[in-house]
C-alpha cells in the first residue's frame, strides 16, 4: 500500500497527461474563452484586461463562392466555394482555434456554402462535434430579378446609384425574381424547403432579411448565449448584416455601412444580458461603433471593405487570404 502511495502524484500527472493528449480532461465553462498563450502573445496585456465575457458570439461569412468570383448576385441560388473559400473556411479555423474558443453551437444557413464553411472552420477548431444546426431563416437574402446578373452589367444598364440601392438600403427591395423563371421554380421546388415547410420568397430588402433573422435569434441563438454559451454563426452577407444590428444597436439607415468580409471571424463578447462589452472600432468608412473584433488584421479588412464596395463599377473579387499570407484582389 505504501508503495503505491509513494508513485501516486507521479501516476496521477501521466494519468492528466495522457488524457490531455487524448482531448479528454474538462473543456472550459460554456461561455469562457480560454485565456491561454496564444491569445496573450498576441495581443498582451490590453486583453488581459478586458472584462471576463459570460458569452461569445462568432460571426463567420461563407468563403469565397463560385458567384462571388464571378461577381454576381447569388441570393437562394446555392452555388458551392470556390478552392480559395475552401482555403479561407480552414483559415477562419485556423483563426479561431488561435483564439482559444470552446464553441458551445454552431448555427448556419441551409445553403451548401455556409454549411461547408462550418464544416471546415469547425475542422480548423478540431471541433467538429459541434452541434451544427441548419436554418434557412439564415439564408442570404432574395436578390429578385438580380439573381445571376453581374452586378457591373446591371449597374452600367441601371445606374451605379440604384444598383448600390437594391444591393444595400434598408427597405428597397429589387424587383421580384418571375415565378415562372427557372432559378425561382428550382428554389421553390427544392426539397429542402418542402420537407421544413419554408415559403421562398420571390425578393427581399433588408428589412425582410431582419424580421427572419430576428426570429432565430429569439427564437434559438439568443437563448443559447444567455445560457452562457459560446455561439458561432456561419451565414452570409446581408443576414449578418442583420446580426449585426441587433447585436451592435445600428439604427436603420446605418445598416448601409456593415460589410463582412468572406471568411473573416468577428468575435463579440457579451455580458449576462447578450448585451456587448466592449468597443473595437466602427464599421468601414462610418463612425457607426462595432463591439466585435476582427480576428485578422484590421487594415486587411478595411481594404476588402473597400473593394466589396467597387464590385457594381468593376468587376473584382477580394479575399483577405492569399498563398503568400498578403491580400488578394482578383479581377473578374
Amino acid at each position: 500500500g505504501g508503495a503505491r502511495g509513494d508513485r501516486g502524484p507521479i501516476a496521477g500527472t501521466m494519468l492528466s497527461v495522457t488524457l490531455a493528449l487524448v482531448g479528454l480532461l474538462p473543456r472550459a465553462p460554456a461561455g469562457r474563452a480560454r485565456t491561454g498563450r496564444s491569445a496573450v502573445s498576441r495581443s498582451g496585456l490590453l486583453r488581459m484586461q478586458e472584462p471576463l465575457p459570460h458569452a461569445n458570439l462568432v460571426l463567420v461569412r461563407h468563403g469565397q463562392s463560385e458567384w462571388n468570383l464571378a461577381n454576381r448576385f447569388t441570393g437562394w441560388v446555392d452555388v458551392d466555394l470556390t478552392e480559395r473559400g475552401i482555403t479561407e473556411a480552414r483559415e477562419a479555423g485556423r483563426l479561431l482555434a488561435a483564439e482559444g474558443l470552446d464553441l458551445n453551437e454552431c448555427y448556419c444557413s441551409s445553403l451548401r456554402r455556409a454549411i461547408r464553411t462550418s464544416c471546415l472552420s469547425l475542422s480548423g477548431m478540431d471541433q467538429c462535434w459541434v452541434p451544427l444546426h441548419k436554418d434557412a431563416r439564415l439564408n442570404e437574402q432574395h436578390s429578385g430579378f438580380l439573381t445571376g446578373n453581374n452586378k457591373r452589367a446591371l449597374a452600367e444598364e441601371h445606374g451605379v446609384e440604384q444598383v448600390m440601392a437594391w444591393r444595400r438600403k434598408y427597405d428597397e427591395a429589387p424587383p421580384p425574381l418571375p415565378m415562372d423563371s427557372p432559378l425561382q421554380q428550382m428554389m421553390v421546388k427544392d426539397e429542402r424547403y418542402a420537407v421544413h415547410n419554408v415559403s421562398v420568397p420571390s425578393a427581399e430588402c433588408l428589412r425582410d432579411t431582419c424580421a427572419r433573422v430576428d426570429a432565430v435569434w429569439t427564437e434559438r441563438i439568443r437563448p443559447d448565449l444567455l445560457a452562457g454559451k459560446n455561439v458561432m454563426v456561419v451565414s452570409h452577407g446581408n443576414t449578418l448584416r442583420a446580426l449585426v444590428k441587433l447585436v451592435d444597436g445600428v439604427g436603420d439607415g446605418d445598416t448601409y455601412h456593415l460589410d463582412l468580409p468572406t471568411a473573416a471571424p468577428v468575435v463579440y463578447p457579451l455580458d449576462a444580458n447578450c448585451r456587448p462589452l466592449q468597443t473595437y472600432g466602427t464599421w468601414g468608412e462610418s463612425d457607426v461603433p462595432r463591439h466585435g473584433r476582427f480576428l485578422m488584421d484590421e487594415a486587411r479588412v478595411k481594404a476588402a471593405q473597400r473593394v466589396m464596395r467597387e464590385q457594381v463599377e468593376r468587376d473584382v473579387a477580394i479575399s483577405t487570404v492569399s498563398s503568400d499570407g498578403g491580400d488578394s484582389i482578383a479581377t473578374c
